[in-house]
């Protein structure tokens, strides 16, 4: 136990966040045991209370251990074979639960409890138990067999159990404190010691004995008491690992001496004649649980520090009054005398949520921000109208105005001419007519005036009312600035929910590799990037197993020896590193050292060997094929096993954990320089910071990672060349070379719906400028690469939520979905690092179109980028922009293959020859497809393949008559006689042996459809 209270208050704070959890598991478990009564039920109720047990035995709840215990002990006797759980039995357990219930909900909920009362109730409770379980209750379970878990235990649990925490211990003793180093010593030798005990392993056993003994003779010499035992422990895992069964190592002489008295390792008692109580027993369980992935592995410190067992409870008795120091440690403690005091804690705030209702959140923000972009561009549109409407009241007042003076002016002048024409005309007699006429010239005028002066008055107060309402949008305007704020809040607080640093998992890996650099003498630097990398918790959770893989690969294949390196010019200490980086909607860790790389002859020669293939075919493959054996079930270049390989089992469990995650796992290895394994993870990105701009007509959004610099070039930056533009570029005082090419026309999707519901756009370069350049980076092992994507208009940066196509059809890698913009357009979403990887391969991919190689301005000539090349996901139709315009004439072939590869080469060899081609990555998946196409002519099929091979594929086919008449090509590196008459049998159509010759197949495809077609049109 630890003394620093600070280090307690922290633990405990995680046993009121995982205490919560187990007592949910543990009840629904005994509510399943009513309908499943397995021994796999009750093993995992068992299972659950022992976790609950040592953690709360590490926060000193004492009262909990016991109450825990006393159940685990009920729930081992129930795995026995004879024991019927009746009625009877169920509700004295759901009894035992409440006792453990209630002290565990006080706890939780700062909450006080009798614990006597608690103790005594249990007592009785268990006391009825043990007389229906009889003679069960005392039989102890044995340690499953190695014949019945399918693989060695004893060498299963050194690897994982006793590795873990011989790791924990050496990672603790740089710079723990001498009490922690005390804690964790003593209790890992208790472990140790009920370990050798149940293994029959006297010499391990005696080593965790000797180091409890020294440290209760010399508490004061804590950490060189620890690097002894340390290293002994390590002997004795290392001799177990290589064999021994019947020892496991045996103390130093100066363990011993720090002891103070030899401990004979004869006197260690073996499994069945151990005097000791039961929970000194269960520590092997505490290490299984480690390796079968139960919930114990993450508590096993905290249960196994128990330094006095308990026993099954009796009734506590009233106190009386003993000399202290001959008082035993009694397991019941009264709650009126705490182990040690603590201030109350306020109940946790933090409640259990699904990742669902976590998704849901996340769709819900990204719709929110959705709407809030749509109001934010509603409400400036608004502002703007508004600020036009003021201006031209304005502009109208200032007409009035104008008018005003001017009718005044009129008005006067007539006023004045009409005077002095009275005057002029006064001698003379005026007629009666006309003298009656000048007042109504007067109203008149009078009247024009004060129309004039209501208009200008009207248009005062429209002036006030657009001031008003101008007023009113900047409000609302600021409104949703605020609502912007709390979204990204919002936003921040669901991440921090659901995402960790990277970091978390990836500090994991320096304790194991100075554990191996201990065993094997073989120093090595760790190098770790990216550890602030957010990423999901349940994905980070399932990296630590293929990154230990590819650690402890490169550790063993990578990295030489010393003297190789010495030979060879390189450091003595190999160099490893993990580099972890976003990429578009990819988390990317790259696993990288500097060793001998991959020896391509040995992968050949190990394949002849195992006869996978023969000779000649192995000659055939190119190292890209080659490489891929490795991640074979099975295979192992390693001429002899050890603790490290040798055993065919790795990378292709790597391989497996990563398509769990809908990963994706590549190499890169030079020889002699080093080897690179980069992992692709896809991330539940929904919301992302976006480029917005446009082409030809359309809108595109970028995501801005892969983004590196947006410039206008000058004439003088642009050269012409007969495959394209280049820009002349620099970079970091380095002048580079960058290829151009037009967006509108690299991505010239025709589709009539599509240009209907986009609205036109104008070009914001005036005439004679170059268009903007958008100049894009992907990271690569050897050299960053660039390319330069020519657009009409530049939109700007915008945070946009990024919504996928559907399984309607299958996009390109580099399209990532589509965004709706405020105006409610959408915008297809580009993986820039996708698309310039997908430019290069088809620039050096001479069975590809030449999509890149026309220049920018040439626009209606070149044809867009289609999904159909090697590097991109299998589509089921062949993209309308790269079938001729007879397509829909020409036959329709089936490509049933597993490897991507080899389907890929398959597709792009038909496609080239005018055929439409559709995908299937197994027989099953072939058959599903040949149920929903219609109008495939012909089948071309591997043999070996996952889930269904190709000759069970051959069987369905014979058995379902609308498939029978279909021409099956048999496609396969098998070339014996008894799978070429097989296959035959099963119904294939042809025989063809990989590496096949392009020609030869498409002969043979041509006269397959030649004779089905005259073969259906015969009568």
């Amino acid at each position: 136990m630890t003394t620093d209270p600070t280090i307690r208050e922290q633990t405990y704070q995680y046993f009121l966040q995982e205490a919560p959890e187990l007592l949910h598991a543990l009840e629904q478990g005994l509510l399943s045991l009513q309908n499943d009564c397995t021994i796999n039920q009750v093993n995992n109720l068992m299972r659950t209370t022992h976790t609950l047990k040592g953690a709360a035995s590490s926060v000193e709840l004492t009262t909990i251990t016991t109450v825990a215990h006393s159940l685990e002990d009920i729930f081992r006797s129930l795995c026995k074979p004879d024991v019927a759980i009746d009625a009877e039995i169920q509700a004295l357990l759901f009894e035992g639960f409440e006792c453990l219930r209630l002290p565990l909900i006080a706890e939780l909920t700062g909450g006080t409890v009798d614990h006597a009362e608690i103790l005594n109730r249990t007592a009785a409770i268990f006391a009825q138990l043990q007389d229906k379980l009889g003679d069960c209750f005392d039989q102890t379970a044995p340690l499953p067999t190695s014949a019945e878990l399918g693989f060695d235990i004893t060498q299963s649990i050194f690897e994982t159990g006793v590795e873990q925490r011989l790791s924990q211990l050496a990672a603790a003793l740089p710079n723990a404190s001498p009490d922690e180093i005390m804690v964790m010593l003593r209790s890992q030798a208790e472990v140790f010691l009920g370990l050798a005990e149940s293994l029959n392993l006297p010499g391990f056993g005696a080593i965790a004995q000797t180091a409890i003994a020294a440290l209760n003779q010399h508490p004061d010499q804590v950490r060189p008491i620890a690097e002894a035992a340390l290293a002994d422990f390590r002997r004795g895992q290392a001799e177990v690992l290589a064999g021994d069964r019947t020892y496991g190592g045996q103390p130093s002489e100066f363990l011993q001496q720090l002891a103070e008295r030899a401990v004979p390792a004869e006197v260690i008692p073996v499994a069945g004649e151990s005097g000791l109580q039961q929970p000194e027993l269960e520590t092997a369980s505490i290490l299984l649980d480690s390796i079968w992935g139960g919930r114990t592995a993450a508590a096993t410190s905290s249960a196994a520090s128990q330094s006095t067992p308990v026993s099954s409870i009796e009734p506590t008795p009233a106190p009386v009054e003993r000399d202290p120091l001959s008082r035993p440690v009694e397991p019941a403690i009264s709650a009126a005398t705490p182990l040690w005091q603590k201030e109350p804690v306020p109940p946790s705030a933090q409640v259990r949520v699904s990742v669902k209702h976590l998704d849901q959140l996340n769709v819900s923000v990204g719709e929110l921000l959705t709407n809030q972009n749509r109001q934010s561009l509603q409400i400036e549109q608004l502002q703007t109208t508004a600020q036009t409407l003021l201006t031209r009241l304005k502009q109208h007042q200032q007409l009035l105005k104008q008018l005003q003076n001017t009718h005044a002016n009129i008005t006067a002048h007539s006023e004045i001419h009409s005077i002095s024409h009275s005057i002029s005309h006064s001698s003379k007699s005026a007629k009666p007519s006309k003298t009656k006429k000048r007042p109504s010239r007067k109203r008149a005028a009078s009247n024009s005036s004060h129309l004039i002066q209501s208009l200008l008055t009207n248009t005062i107060q429209l002036t006030e009312v657009a001031e008003a309402v101008e007023l009113f949008t900047r409000q609302a305007q600021q409104t949703l600035e605020q609502q912007r704020q709390l979204l990204s809040h919002n936003r921040d607080a669901l991440i921090e929910a659901r995402m960790l640093p990277l970091g978390e998992i990836l500090n994991r890996f320096p304790g194991v590799l100075r554990q191996l650099e201990t065993l094997h003498n073989k120093p090595i630097a760790l190098e770790l990037q990216g550890t602030d990398v957010l990423v999901d918790k349940v994905v980070a959770e399932k990296l630590y197993d293929p990154l230990l893989h590819l650690i402890r690969n490169a550790f063993d294949h990578g990295i030489e020896p010393i003297s190789v390196r010495q030979q060879r010019g390189k450091p003595e200490k190999g160099q490893l590193q993990i580099c972890a980086y976003n990429q578009g909607r990819n988390l990317v860790i790259e696993v990288r050292d500097d060793g001998k790389g991959i020896d391509i002859e040995q992968i050949r020669q190990r394949i002849v060997e195992t006869r996978r293939i023969t000779l000649e075919d192995a000659n055939r493959y190119t190292s890209e094929q080659l490489i891929d054996f490795l991640f074979e079930p099975g295979f192992s270049t390693a001429p002899q096993v050890n603790d490290l390989s040798g055993r065919g089992i790795g990378l292709d469990v790597v391989r497996n954990q990563l398509q769990a995650l809908q990963g994706t796992i590549t190499v890169q290895s030079i020889p002699q320089q080093g080897t690179t394994f980069t992992l692709h993870i896809p991330l539940g990105l929904s919301i992302a910071q976006l480029l917005l701009c446009q082409a030809g007509s359309r809108t595109y959004a970028f995501l801005d990672d892969a983004v590196e610099q947006i410039l206008i070039p000058q004439p003088s930056q642009i050269q012409r060349r007969s495959s394209g533009h280049v820009l002349q570029w620099t970079r970091d005082n380095t002048k580079r070379l960058v290829p151009i090419y037009s967006l509108a026309a690299a991505l010239n999707y025709n589709s009539p719906l599509f240009h209907a519901a986009m609205l036109p756009s104008s070009s914001v370069v005036a005439p004679g400028l170059l268009k903007p350049v958008i100049v894009m980076r992907a990271p690569n092992a050897s050299q960053d690469h660039f390319i330069g994507i020519e657009v009409d208009q530049l939109i700007g940066e915008q945070e946009l939520v990024i919504r996928p196509l559907g399984s309607m059809m299958e996009a390109p890698s580099y399209i990532q979905g589509a965004s709706v913009l405020a105006d409610g357009q959408l915008a297809l979403v580009i993986d820039g690092t996708m698309l310039i990887r997908t430019a290069l391969e088809q620039q050096s991919d001479r069975l590809a179109d030449s999509n890149w190689a026309t220049p920018a301005s040439s626009e209606d000539s070149r044809p867009p980028l289609h999904s159909g090349q090697s590097s991109l996901p299998p589509t089921p139709t062949a993209p309308t922009a790269l079938l001729p315009p007879e397509a829909k004439s020409q036959a329709r072939i089936l490509v049933v293959e597993d490897s991507i590869t080899t389907r890929q080469s398959l597709v792009l060899a038909l496609q080239k020859a005018g055929y439409q081609v559709f995908q299937a990555q197994d027989g099953q998946d072939g058959i599903e497809q040949l149920q929903h196409l219609i109008g495939i002519e012909l089948v071309i099929c591997d043999i070996e393949m996952p889930r269904m091979n190709g000759l069970e594929f051959l069987r369905h086919c014979q058995q379902l008559p609308a498939l029978a008449g279909i021409p099956i090509i048999t496609l396969t590196s098998r070339n014996d006689e008894q799978y070429r008459s097989l296959a035959a049998q099963l119904g294939a159509t042809a025989y063809m042996t990989k590496p096949y010759m392009e020609h030869k197949l498409l002969v043979m495809v041509n006269d397959l459809l030649k004779r089905t077609r005259i073969s259906s049109n015969t009568p």
